[in-house]
C-alpha cells in the first residue's frame, strides 16, 4: 500500500538527499545516471563535470523532459521530478552554487582517473520541476481476519 507524500514531506526528502538519478533520453534510447544535486525548495541545481565526448551532454542535448529520483529506504519513500533541464545562466550561478553547499553529496569517486582536470568542463545546470510526485510505501499490516 502506498501512500502520497505531501508538499512539505517531498520537499524533506529533496532537501536531505543530496543525490539521486537523473534519466534522459535521446528519443529511442534512456540514459540514467546517478547525480548529486542541490535544492532551494523550488529548483533542483546540478554542477555537470563532462569531456567533450561526454554521453550525459549528448543526452542533455535531446531530452525535453528530463525526470530525476530520490528515494529513501527507511520508510521506503521516493520523490519522482519532472521538467527542463537547462544551463543556469551566470548571474544566477552563485543561487545554484549555494544550493548545491547546502544539501549536495559531492561523490569522491574519480570516474575519469586518467584525464588531468584542464580537460573537464563544469557547468552548471537547472531542473525546473514541471511536476514533483512523491509516495511512501506502507508495510502491510495484517489484520485480525488475515491469517
Amino acid at each position: 500500500m502506498t501512500t502520497e507524500l505531501s508538499k512539505e514531506e517531498y520537499n524533506t526528502l529533496l532537501c536531505e538527499s543530496g543525490v539521486g538519478v537523473l534519466a534522459l533520453t535521446d528519443g529511442s534510447e534512456a540514459y540514467s545516471i546517478p547525480e548529486s544535486f542541490g535544492y532551494d525548495g523550488e529548483t533542483l541545481y546540478f554542477q555537470f563535470v563532462y569531456k567533450p565526448d561526454s554521453k550525459k551532454m549528448a543526452f542533455l542535448e535531446t531530452t525535453e523532459t528530463a525526470t530525476f529520483t530520490v528515494y529513501d529506504e527507511q520508510p521506503a519513500k521516493s520523490v519522482i521530478v519532472s521538467g527542463t533541464l537547462e544551463p543556469v545562466p551566470e548571474d544566477e550561478e552563485p543561487k545554484a552554487a549555494t544550493a548545491i553547499t547546502e544539501n549536495a553529496s559531492i561523490p569522491t569517486l574519480n570516474i575519469y582517473p586518467d584525464t588531468t582536470p584542464d580537460e573537464f568542463t563544469m557547468d552548471y545546470y537547472r531542473l525546473t520541476p514541471n511536476s514533483i510526485t512523491g509516495r511512501q510505501f506502507n508495510a502491510f499490516t495484517p489484520g485480525p481476519n488475515d491469517q
